[in-house]
């Protein structure tokens, strides 16, 4: 876990003043729309396992390898949390770091997805990192509007959560099932996860004292819980014979759902049931015109069973061999812009949207 969270870090580093994505697919400058597409088969795969039924030979890809942060600067949260095993933070040093980002709710995410393709079946590795700074309502009215140390609500309190997801590994495997009417791709992904959760909290005396903080409950104790799991996708990707230039597929994430749950807390103490990995449907249509256009709309999470919900639409333009400008809209997340060179696609976005294979229920 420390390794790979390392890793990502150090391969977005570079960029301190934005969302950014680098890697082998288009889909995050589309608006992270493109379940549908094939045109780069490798890196589309590590989103719509059927789309590996289109691979030929020995390929070595990558998904996206992108990070998204809500409500402070990515250089500010690189300086400050402390990615290792299990945790994002020094229990230690908590309560100060809560206090610092004490106005607003702030999240970052990565994710990222590597692995070995041969003619139809490949093994990835990758994962997912989401941690959260909670201030409670009462510790942000205090940070906008007094700052004062000593004037800390008694009932204030703030949260810091994370959850980790790496696939140790993903195996995928796809076949194309031809007819006259058209050409059928089907797909399955076999996910052996480990997962990764940790959650502290400060109240009103440790925010003052600016230094640790308190394990949750469902810690029992410890600084992180870790469970293992299975889970399964499935993909589907049809493709009409004749003068037709669309693709239709379906994506259903988590179809054999991981036994991951259990009792947590929230930023105010409050017990939920929590299950960070559960079943959603995802469905796209790409279509390809003679321009060199690609045009890409996803409906995400149709009947928000994971609280994901959303449209993506996404429009690509070939200008030349090897080169390609991209740009689309996220419902949830708003537009991004991107560009294609040779294999490599670097996206931007005030706040890019998460990949379809990368959903958490957090």
């Amino acid at each position: 876990m420390r390794r790979i969270a390392c890793w990502l870090l150090t391969a977005i580093a570079a960029s301190m003043w934005a969302d950014i994505s680098l890697g082998g697919s288009s889909a995050t400058g589309m608006g992270g729309a493109g379940l549908a597409v094939i045109r780069r088969p490798t890196a589309q795969s590590f989103q719509n396992p059927a789309v590996i039924a289109y691979v030929k030979g020995f390929r070595i890809g990558t998904g996206n390898i992108d990070t998204t942060t809500q409500g402070a600067s990515l250089s500010d949260l690189i300086d400050d949390l402390e990615f290792r095993e299990g945790s994002v933070a020094d229990l230690a040093t908590a309560a100060g770091l809560l206090r610092r980002y004490a106005r607003e709710d702030t999240h970052l995410i990565i994710t990222g997805d590597f692995g070995i393709i041969a003619s139809g079946v490949g093994i990835s590795v990758g994962g997912i990192v989401d941690a959260r700074l909670l201030p409670n309502a009462p510790l942000q009215n205090w940070a906008r509007t007094d700052g004062n140390i000593a004037n800390i609500p008694a009932n204030a309190r703030g949260a810091i959560i994370a959850v980790g997801i790496v696939s140790l590994p993903d195996i995928t495997t796809g076949v194309r099932l031809p007819s006259g009417q058209g050409d059928l791709a089907v797909g399955v992904r076999l996910r052996n996860l480990k997962f990764y959760y940790t959650h502290y909290f400060a109240d009103q005396a440790q925010l003052q004292a600016g230094q640790a903080a308190t394990r949750a409950p469902e810690l029992q104790g410890r600084d992180y819980l870790e469970r293992s799991a299975t889970s399964v996708d499935l993909g589907f990707l049809w493709r009409p014979t004749g003068g037709s230039n669309y693709t239709l597929a379906l994506v259903v994430e988590n179809f054999v759902e991981p036994n991951i749950r259990f009792q947590a807390t929230d930023r105010d103490g409050n017990v939920f049931n929590f299950k960070p990995l559960t079943r959603t449907y995802n469905a796209g249509v790409a279509i390809e015109l003679a321009t060199g256009s690609l045009i890409a709309v996803d409906f995400v999470d149709i009947g928000n069973n994971a609280g994901k919900g959303e449209i993506r639409m996404g429009y690509e333009q070939r200008l030349g061999r090897g080169f390609a400008l991209q740009s689309g809209y996220a419902s949830k997340t708003g537009w991004t812009v991107g560009m294609r060179v040779g294999g490599f696609n670097i996206a931007y976005s005030e706040r890019l949207p998460v990949i379809v294979s990368r959903t958490l229920n957090f």
